[in-house]
């Protein structure tokens, strides 16, 4: 399925005042041919699939027009390429096939460069890979024996090169990510160069001692501790090839996190015990802590939504209920409306039925991404409703007493 937002940059970027064009795919719409799909990866202008067969779908977003369109384009079948166990995506396609090549293509669906590798080419001279990392135009592969290989960059912005870093031995994890290829070996070593050479700017990652994890995350290195404790650090200008860093931080409250997630000025991660925390800007409701108030220090859980059942009805509402504090808060106006209230925000809480007009205590109203939530019981006693909560379904029911 894909939706989204294809916008006609060469009327925006026309200059004569006219506004770009936009082609939304407002709710998800199926691929025609993309079936039987284990995997999928986006790229940078095209998406790929791996089917169960070992094969491969290639799907390019819809061309802007003056017309616009009615279906989005169907799969198709990516040619010279099966038996395939895994596939990437970034400016480039990559796939791995079960004979451990590697293979590589252009993810830029409409290009007139005839030098661009519009076709999937195996890697030379490199096999027996075992896993790879990508990211923009930087691609580390790591082979069964332990070596590494990754992109070298050229003036040519078509050209894929890839070479075996020299002295990397024992290698058993890597990772490229924001200018930087990152490896880690058997002895529980981390090693870090700029992306896109040959080792430039090489050192061993000393700042931090016992490290169980270290991973190009946060918009830096987030290196977690054996004790659970997390830090993180950037890179600082340098007037040579190498590379100088920032003093590790302390995240103060985050323990033996397993995972971390990026999203607009806000930073998310999935503890070892299953529990999801955020923190960071908030203006948006985006950290999903019951709350727009901003946590840039501050690391809060995020909430489990709830099931709202109004009169047998499952209720739909772009904010979901939350668990807060010992109570249900709802979104007051879906549940008026489903109950048939018109609702008013006005100095205080007031719902209106048949002339019948019923106040709500306003102080107990919270806003989460400007939707106003009230606690359940209080609704439910002000309306005369019965409220049952099961806390193994995490799900509300409302019912009208009859």
């Amino acid at each position: 399925m894909a939706w989204g937002d294809y916008r006609d940059k060469s009327v925006a970027e026309a200059g004569n005042g006219a506004s770009a064009k936009q082609h939304k795919v407002l709710l998800p719409q199926g691929i025609s041919g993309m079936s039987d799909v284990v995997s999928i990866s986006s790229g940078l202008h095209s998406a790929l699939a791996l089917r169960n067969d070992g094969s491969l779908l290639q799907w390019n977003p819809p061309e802007a027009s003056d017309v616009g369109y009615t279906e989005l384009p169907a799969a198709t079948k990516v040619q010279g390429l099966s038996e395939v166990k895994w596939i990437g995506s970034s400016i480039y396609h990559a796939a791995i096939r079960t004979n451990g090549t590697l293979w590589i293509w252009s993810a830029i669906p409409q290009t007139e460069n005839t030098n661009v590798m519009k076709k999937p080419t195996p890697v030379k001279d490199l096999y027996h890979v075992k896993s790879v990392s990508m990211s923009d135009r930087s691609i580390l592969a790591l082979t069964e024996s332990g070596s590494v290989w990754g992109t070298i960059d050229s003036n040519n912005y078509n050209e894929v090169t890839m070479s075996k870093m020299p002295g990397l031995t024992d290698i058993v994890s890597v990772q490229t990510k924001n200018g930087f290829n990152l490896v880690g070996n058997k002895k529980g070593e981390y090693w870090v160069w700029k992306a896109g050479t040959s080792l430039q700017g090489l050192q061993k990652i000393t700042a931090v001692k016992t490290i169980s994890k270290l991973t190009l995350d946060l918009d830096n290195f987030a290196a977690v501790k054996k004790d659970g404790t997390v830090w993180t650090w950037s890179t600082q200008p340098s007037t040579d090839n190498r590379l100088v860093f920032t003093q590790p931080k302390l995240i103060k409250g985050l323990s033996d996190p397993v995972s971390f997630a990026m999203g607009e000025n806000s930073k998310y991660a999935v503890l070892k015990d299953g529990t999801a925390v955020a923190w960071g800007t908030n203006r948006f409701g985006q950290l999903g802590i019951s709350a727009v108030d901003s946590r840039p220090f501050t690391i809060s859980p995020i909430l489990k939504p709830v099931t709202v059942i109004v009169d047998g009805q499952k209720m739909d509402s772009a904010q979901s209920a939350i668990f807060m504090d010992g109570s249900v808060k709802v979104p007051i106006r879906d549940v008026a409306e489903s109950l048939g209230y018109t609702l008013s925000l006005e100095g205080e809480l007031t719902l209106t039925k048949a002339g019948k007009k019923i106040s709500l205590p306003s102080a107990e109203s919270i806003k989460v991404s400007y939707t106003s939530l009230v606690p359940a019981a209080a609704l439910a006693k002000a309306t005369g409703l019965s409220a049952e909560w099961n806390s193994t379904l995490y799900q509300l029911t409302l019912q009208t007493k009859r």
